[in-house]
C-alpha cells in the first residue's frame, strides 16, 4: 500500500454512482465516485450515522442530479464493508483493540473512606467497578472488587460464593483480593469481566465490540469526534506496539461514560421513551403531566449548547423530563440533546422528551448512589446519554454486524 492510499472494496450502484472503500493503513474513507463527471469524494464513515442523510449526485445533462437515500444504499455499504474487513488486517486489530478497550472500561477506582460512600464524587460514580480498601479491621491492602451496576441472578454465577457467616446478600457480590492487589489487571485476573462477556452478551460483549469497531473505522465515538484518536490506534496497530488507553483520557471519557449509563441501566431502557418535539414543555402539560422542577446543564453534557431539563409527573404514576436547549439553533446538529432512540434529528424539532414509570427512575436514582444520597443531576445525564448510547449502537449495527461478529 503506497502513500496515497488504495481503493480496497467497491460497488457499482448504478450508471451515475459507484461507491467505494478507500484506506492507506489507518481509518477507512467512503469514496463517493460520480461515474458521470469522473469525481471521487472521500467521506468518513461517521456520516453515515445520521439516517436520515441524502446522497445527491450530479447528473450528465446540465442541473440533473440523482438522489439516494442511505436505506437504498444499505445493502452495498455492508458489501464493501465486509470486503474491506477481508482484505486488510481489520479483524486482528478489531480483536485486539477491544481487549484493550474492555480492560479500560472496567478500571476500578479506588475507595479509602467509608465516608465517600455518603456522596461519591462524579468521576467515582461514572466507573463500572469500586475497589473497597475501607475496612479498618482488615490488614492494610485487604479489601473487595465492589461491581457498580445491578447484578442480575444469571450474572451471580460470575462472582464468587460468599463466604459462610459473611453476611454478603445476593444483590451485593464482591470479590475479595488482598496486598493491595486491587488493580485493573488484579480484576482481570479474576475472571470476573470475561464471564460477565458470556453471561450477558448484550450487556457487556456486544456493546464494546461496536465501542471497537466504531473508534477503528471511523464512525463518531458516540456523537463525538474522535478521528485523531483512530489514526493513533491504527499507528500502534501497525507498528505492532502495544497501545495504553486509560479509562480518563479526555478523548474517551465521554463515550465511557455514555457506556457506564448503558451497562448500568441496561435493564429499564426498554421502559423509557424518547422523540423530539417541537415544543417539550406544551406537550407534556397537554398529555396530563404537571411541572415539578427544573436543573440546568451546561454545554456538552445533553448536547453542544447549555440547555435545561424540566421535571414533569402524572397521576398514572409515570413521570417525563423535557429537554430543551436555552439557545435554539439556526442548524440541526448532533449533540445527545437531539438523539432518541430511533434517532430523530431536526432543524425544527430541538427538544427531546423522556418519559418512563416512576419506579424506573427510582431504581436509576438508587443503583447510581451505590447506598448513598441521590443525585439527580448524574442520573439524568446517565440515563440520557444510556439512551444515546443504545441508540448509536441500533445504528451502527447494520453496517459492521456482518464482519464483527456481534
Amino acid at each position: 500500500m503506497n502513500d496515497k492510499g488504495e481503493i480496497v472494496s467497491s460497488y457499482t450502484i448504478d450508471e451515475n454512482l459507484e461507491l467505494q472503500i478507500w484506506t492507506k493503513g489507518l481509518s477507512p474513507r467512503l469514496v463517493v465516485f460520480n461515474k458521470n463527471q469522473n469525481k471521487r469524494k472521500l467521506i468518513p464513515l461517521r456520516w453515515l450515522e445520521d439516517r436520515d442523510r441524502k446522497l445527491s449526485v450530479k447528473g450528465k445533462a446540465r442541473g440533473a442530479s440523482e438522489e439516494y437515500t442511505l436505506a437504498d444504499l444499505l445493502s452495498p455499504l455492508q458489501r464493501i464493508l465486509a470486503e474491506y474487513a477481508v482484505y486488510t488486517p481489520f479483524r486482528a486489530v478489531h480483536w485486539r483493540f477491544s481487549m484493550v478497550l474492555e480492560k479500560a472500561l472496567h478500571t476500578p477506582v479506588t475507595v479509602l473512606n467509608k465516608s465517600e460512600f455518603s456522596m461519591l464524587a462524579e468521576d467515582k460514580r461514572a466507573r463500572l467497578w469500586l475497589s473497597d480498601l475501607t475496612d479498618e479491621n482488615r490488614e492494610k491492602g485487604t479489601g473487595f472488587f465492589r461491581p457498580f451496576f445491578p447484578v442480575s441472578e444469571g450474572e451471580l454465577r460470575a462472582f464468587p460464593k460468599p463466604e459462610e457467616g459473611e453476611g454478603a446478600e445476593p444483590s451485593a457480590p464482591k470479590i475479595p483480593f488482598t496486598e493491595n492487589r486491587c488493580s485493573t489487571e488484579d480484576l482481570l485476573r479474576t475472571g470476573v469481566v470475561r464471564a460477565l462477556d458470556g453471561l450477558n452478551i448484550r450487556r457487556w460483549y456486544r456493546p464494546v465490540r461496536i465501542m471497537a469497531a466504531a473508534m477503528l473505522l471511523g464512525f463518531s465515538f458516540c456523537e463525538e469526534d474522535g478521528s485523531e484518536f483512530c489514526d493513533e490506534i491504527w499507528h500502534a496497530a501497525n507498528d505492532n506496539k502495544p497501545l495504553d488507553l486509560k479509562i480518563g483520557d479526555p478523548r474517551l471519557k465521554g463515550l465511557g461514560r455514555k457506556f457506564t449509563g448503558y451497562a448500568r441501566h441496561m435493564d429499564v431502557l426498554d421502559k423509557i421513551s424518547v422523540w423530539a418535539s417541537m415544543d417539550s414543555e406544551k406537550e407534556l402539560l397537554d398529555g396530563g403531566y404537571g411541572r415539578k422542577r427544573r436543573i440546568d446543564f451546561p454545554m456538552g453534557f445533553l448536547g453542544d449548547v447549555d440547555s435545561v431539563v424540566t421535571f414533569f409527573d402524572r397521576e398514572d404514576g409515570h413521570m417525563a423530563l423535557a429537554c430543551k436547549p436555552k439557545v435554539q439553533r439556526a442548524t440541526g446538529g448532533s449533540g445527545g440533546l437531539f438523539y432518541a432512540s430511533p434517532p430523530q434529528k431536526s432543524q425544527e424539532k430541538q427538544e427531546l422528551i423522556y418519559t418512563f414509570p416512576q419506579e424506573v427512575y427510582e431504581k436509576a436514582l438508587a443503583d447510581d448512589a451505590f447506598g448513598g444520597a441521590n443525585d439527580d443531576y448524574f442520573t439524568v445525564l446517565q440515563l440520557t446519554s444510556a439512551k444515546v448510547f443504545e441508540a448509536w449502537c441500533e445504528t451502527l449495527t447494520p453496517y459492521i454486524a456482518w464482519f464483527t461478529g456481534i
